[in-house]
């Protein structure tokens, strides 16, 4: 028989869960995992784990709404597919949510022709029928599929998506030590802090806009910051983008060892600054690369940038590549946004909480875009408490 389980942190195959996940969708399709079980069955959401009485089969991730339910996520254990499963599993599956809809990549010339026909053909024999209506989805352009004589308004689904993107974001601004004593918490009590560093690495990975045929340059410093960057590395290495460390020491905090060994291990180009190294060395050297993810320093940072880090920041910021900043712009005070001199970004990736300083009138003069992930941080005598 047909069952479905929640998941959650405390799901015992979650490991199995998440490699499902990224052998099932193309990195530039998938959320963070992380937050995959933080949102999940939780404003206006499932992430369900399917059974065959004990037999586990897959999952299935499900945006639901008053006027309709949208599968997000859907996915079979490898060995069980063309086994007939996928069809039962819709069957019990619309019984719970009669008005279900998905998205599919539309049938025109493309290197995957072939499986997205048999897609079609898969869902059409299950009682689907395309709508006319093409929608945008993380940069990916889908058809939308509803249960036959279903009607979907445009605006019901945008409605959907939007409510559920809205939920990785948290609006309240904290101060950098409101910001650290939220961080202790969450650790303290909740979440591992190599745990935590990882989902900030991935929601950074997330937000980026890098492919594969780009060069990425992380340019660390010795902080939790630059573990963050080692993260994104890792990542970036896996879904075959051609990534590089520059360091700008050889110094790292405990979890940030952790993360570059890592690195270490898998094989990725790692150099460290050589202090004598002039700007127009490290101008004509940043311009070999599409990205520079900023990891130098972080929230805590006060005072002036010294060199070499002074003629570093510069040359990043004459250079043309596009920069990805990690939680604020190195060089940057985080309570109150001021700097001699910071890394000028096209993309900020504020973790946790937005930073007071971040949203001041002087630190947007060098943030083009700001973007604030949540990671299930919590601040303690709060109700924000999703881990």
């Amino acid at each position: 028989m047909i069952r479905f389980e929640t998941i959650d942190e405390n799901t015992k195959n979650l490991e199995e869960i998440k490699q499902l996940y990224f052998d099932a969708f193309p990195f530039e399709e998938r959320i963070p995992f992380y937050i995959m079980v933080l949102v999940g069955n939780d404003r206006g959401v499932e992430f369900l784990s399917i059974y065959d009485d004990d037999k586990w089969l897959g999952f299935i991730h499900t945006l639901v709404g008053d006027e309709l339910s949208y599968i997000f996520y859907f996915a079979i254990e490898n060995s069980l597919r063309q086994s007939g499963y996928g069809s039962r599993i819709l069957h019990e599956y619309k019984k719970i949510h009669p008005k279900l809809s998905l998205a599919i990549e539309p049938i025109e010339e493309s290197d995957n022709l072939k499986q997205r026909k048999k897609r079609l053909e898969f869902y059409r024999k299950n009682g689907f029928e395309t709508l006319d209506t093409r929608v945008v989805e993380m940069g990916v352009e889908l058809e939308l599929m509803g249960a036959k004589g279903m009607e979907i308004r445009e605006s019901d689904y945008k409605k959907l998506v939007k409510k559920f993107f809205d939920s990785f974001e948290q609006k309240r601004v904290l101060s950098v030590k409101e910001m650290r004593d939220a961080d202790s918490y969450t650790v303290a009590n909740f979440v591992d802090s190599k745990e935590l560093m990882y989902r900030a690495g991935e929601a950074i990975f997330y937000v980026g806009d890098w492919n594969i045929g780009d060069k990425v340059l992380v340019v660390a410093g010795s902080g939790n910051n630059a573990g963050d960057g080692y993260v994104v590395a890792d990542l970036l290495n896996i879904e075959g983008i051609d990534v590089e460390i520059l360091l700008i020491k050889e110094k790292f905090s405990e979890d940030g060892q952790y993360y570059f060994n890592i690195c270490k291990q898998n094989g990725l180009k790692y150099n460290i600054l050589d202090d004598s190294m002039d700007y127009q060395t490290l101008l004509d050297k940043f311009n070999s690369y599409d990205y520079i993810l900023d990891c130098i320093y972080g929230t805590g940072f006060s005072g002036d940038v010294k060199e070499p880090v002074y003629s570093l920041i510069k040359a990043i910021n004459d250079s043309n590549v596009s920069v990805v900043s990690a939680d604020i712009n190195s060089g940057m005070n985080g309570d109150t946004g001021e700097a001699d001199i910071c890394v000028n970004s096209d993309i900020t990736v504020s973790i946790g909480f937005l930073k007071k300083g971040l949203i001041t009138k002087e630190a947007s003069k060098h943030i083009g875009e700001l973007v604030n992930m949540d990671i299930g941080i919590v601040i303690e005598n709060s109700d924000n408490r999703t881990v």
